[in-house]
């Protein structure tokens, strides 16, 4: 699977409204092994940690 698909897959799983908070850091776990292993570029790596963000200051806002 593509790691795109699979990052994509995983922050949609953030933002489901039964999804616990430690799925956050699964997530950001995830994004940072598949740049250390080099599947994805500094800028996606940069892109994705910019939408994790994003989705988890708007889980906490709604809480």
């Amino acid at each position: 699977m593509s790691p795109h698909i699979l990052i994509d897959k995983a922050l949609d799983g953030v933002t489901a409204p039964f999804a616990h908070e430690e799925t956050g850091l699964l997530v950001q776990k995830l994004i940072t092994s598949l740049f250390t292993d080099g599947a994805i570029t500094i800028d996606e790596f940069n892109h994705y940690c910019e939408r994790l963000r994003n989705i988890c200051q708007r889980r906490k806002e709604a809480a």
